[in-house]
């Protein structure tokens, strides 16, 4: 599809359908989904450019109500918020996550040249955008992970990454390896590995998207923030719950409101 893009485009006076393709499609289907993009894009544009003004309103009024506290080169960014509430661990999850990671360590084995993902990144930070990331992930206490529900993004790539460093290990304990590391209380809704502290998986185990995936939000803060100390105002959709300093990945709550619920 894309070879055929690229060639449509190529055409002098073409156009391919961003939807589906085809060169100067007008289907019906296809002009109302252009037209379902462009809203949602407006109204992410809006939702945060409002988010961005309340933003500057709480930084003006924490300044003026805490003169000193918050360093005059602190760069103001918008980043997202979870509020889910911890839970007991239902012996389900544990299951049906052995069964699948049972079937991902035999794929995995069943081809032990294929492919590894990206190199093991390291656990410690090594540079100051690694330094903002873990400070924001910590403020936002994991909104994205709740993608990660039962797989974790777990493929056979990441287990075979795995078991090639281990390669003592059998397959049943390469399982059980992951299976020690499901916490007994997990974040309600969100991803099996996530517990009070955050992602219980080593960066070694996780998988490529949990290691690389930035929010946009945070990859905006990094555009804009550099090697400055950050002062982020968490927002829940379009509410803000929190605000926090982030200096070289420590996070300090600066004001916390309002207080911390689990889902409704």
């Amino acid at each position: 599809m894309r070879e055929y893009r690229r060639r449509v485009d190529a055409t002098p006076g073409a156009r391919a359908c961003p939807v589906c393709g085809i060169a100067d499609c007008d289907q019906t289907f296809c002009r109302e989904e252009l037209e379902a993009r462009a809203t949602r894009a407006r109204r992410e544009l809006e939702d945060r450019r409002a988010k961005e003004e309340r933003a500057a309103a709480i930084d003006r009024e924490l300044r003026s109500r805490r003169p000193g506290e918050i360093p005059a080169s602190a760069v103001l960014v918008v980043l997202p918020a979870s509020t889910r509430a911890l839970a007991p661990q239902h012996p389900e999850r544990r299951t049906l996550l052995r069964e699948r990671l049972t079937g991902l360590v035999e794929d995995a084995d069943s081809d032990p040249d294929g492919p590894t993902g990206d190199p093991v990144s390291a656990d410690a930070p090594r540079s100051s955008a690694d330094l903002l990331t873990r400070g924001a992930c910590t403020a936002c206490q994991g909104h994205c992970c709740r993608l990660g529900e039962d797989h974790a993004f777990l493929r056979p790539a990441t287990l075979r990454r795995f078991h090639q460093a281990h390669p003592e290990m059998t397959a049943e304990q390469v399982v059980d390896a992951y299976i020690a590391r499901v916490p007994a209380e997990s974040v309600e809704g969100s991803c099996v590995f996530q517990g009070q502290a955050g992602c219980t998986l080593p960066r070694s185990m996780r998988s490529d998207v949990c290691n690389r995936y930035l929010c946009e939000d945070l990859e905006r803060a990094q555009q804009t923030a550099a090697d400055a100390p950050v002062l982020a105002v968490c927002f829940d959709g379009t509410t803000p719950l929190r605000t926090v300093l982030i200096e070289a990945g420590r996070v300090r709550t600066i004001d916390e409101s309002p207080p911390k619920a689990g889902p409704a």
